[in-house]
Formats: C-alpha cells, structure tokens, sequence
C-alpha cells in the first residue's frame, strides 16, 4: 500500500504543468521585471513548480509548505532542473516566524489561502504577508470564487489519471459537499486503483472555506494593501461574480 503523500504527489503529476506555468508565469514576472534580484515567498509551494520557474528568472525564491513529501519532490524538481530555491517545511500561519526579512513578490496559488480553519485565521495570514512584503511589493493569491460556485451548483471535478512511485496507475475522483453553506465546503477526494484485479480506493477530505470577490477584497484592504484588483485569470481578464470559478487577486502594498 502506497502511502497518502504518494498519492498526493501522483496527484500533482496529473497537473499539466507546462501548460499552467506558460499561462501564469507572464503575468507574475511583470511584477518584478523592474527589481534587480526579487525576493519571492511562495506560500504553500506544493512541488515548487513556480519556485523553480521564478529562480530559473533570477529571483531569489522561498518556497514553503506544510507537507514534507511536497517539499522533497519540489527539491528533486529543483536539482533536475539546476537552480537552487529554498524550501522550508512550514505553515502559512506561521510565516512570520519561519522566514526572515521582506519580499517584493508573494505568492499563494491553487486556492491554498482557502485551506485555512477559518476567516480569522485567513486574515491573521494576509496581515502576516502585509508585514513581510516591501513597499510597493505585491501579493498574488489564486482562489476559487464560490459565488459562481453556488450559483451554478457546481460539485463535480473532472477524474484524472495518475501514476505513484511505482508505475501503478491511480485515477482521482474529486468533489465538493457543500454542507455548510454558505461558509465552507468539504472536498472529497477519492483515489482508485486495482490491486489483484480488485479495485481499492482511498478517500480524503479537506475543509475549504467558501471565499467571495467582496470579502477577499474587504480582507486585503483591512490588511492596509493600497489597492486590490481581482482578475479571472491570469491574462487580466474581468471578474463577472457569477460566471467566472476562479479568482486572481493582485494586491500591491
């Protein structure tokens, strides 16, 4: 039996990632193009895929997240790929103390902020990031839009099929319960493979918090960030409420 960070990192292979950094990268590295040696924090870094990407650029790059095996696979990324970001095994709600000095770009992508327990704990981060980001500097975070969310009765992610460790293929079934409306869904996530012929799964959970265009704004700006645009995408596209499933908010210090 495979173990739960193995099928995680399966999970994270099914990720077209190629695809995805040529769609987000542009728009991250227009916010330090005027910086000589930036200094980025990417929260919750998953497989340091944008920590690789950003260090390839020249930036001096942070990488931290909550989960040990996340932090090795994006340490064997980074040595496949020949630069040297630092990744720290950490959690958001302890930033303050688990790295040092100020940042001009911050990032937390893949609607992680969302992850958090609660509202209070979610500001207690972006007031965190507010302190460690330098004037001017910018804080980018990607999360999903539950207004569309709710108003389309979306529950189903399409199933993906990965492989772990050892060659065996594992397909993922992901959906939400939205059984506290409208402040926090729960998403499911179930792993199937067969195994002498009989399929087995394995099923996880993760509490999200149901997060809108208004309150993400009215947080940040309570936070004391100078200005807050929240985009479709990452090409700067408008945010209509009730059509668009994720947001990218751009929040400048």
């Amino acid at each position: 039996m495979s173990s739960f960070d193995d099928i995680s990192i399966a999970y994270d292979n099914t990720i077209d990632w190629k695809s995805r950094l040529s769609r987000e990268m542009p728009f991250l590295l227009s916010l330090i193009e005027n910086t000589e040696k930036p200094r980025v924090l990417d929260m919750a870094c998953g497989s340091g895929r944008h920590s690789i990407a950003l260090a390839a650029r020249g930036a001096d790059v942070i990488g931290i997240d909550s989960s040990k095996s996340m932090i090795l696979a994006a340490e064997k990324h980074a040595e496949n790929q020949g630069v040297v970001p630092k990744f720290i095994v950490g959690d958001m709600e302890t930033i303050r103390t688990t790295v040092d000095g100020v940042f001009d770009l911050i990032i937390c992508l893949g609607n992680s902020l969302a992850l958090v327990k609660d509202i209070d704990s979610l500001k207690h981060v972006v007031r965190d990031v507010f302190q460690i980001l330098k004037e001017g500097g910018s804080f980018v975070a990607q999360v999903l839009n539950f207004e569309e969310i709710h108003w389309s009765g979306f529950r189903n992610f399409p199933m993906k099929t990965g492989k772990l460790s050892n060659g065996e293929e594992i397909t993922f079934a992901r959906l939400f319960e939205h059984s506290d409306y409208p402040f926090s869904s729960t998403l499911v996530m179930s792993a199937f493979r067969k195994q002498e012929g009989e399929w087995t799964s394995e099923v996880s959970t993760q509490k999200v918090l149901n997060l809108k265009h208004n309150q993400m704004k009215s947080i940040l700006l309570e936070a004391g960030f100078s200005s807050v645009e929240i985009y479709s995408n990452y090409a700067k596209g408008s945010l209509v409420k009730k059509d668009d499933r994720s947001m990218v908010i751009l929040s400048t210090k």
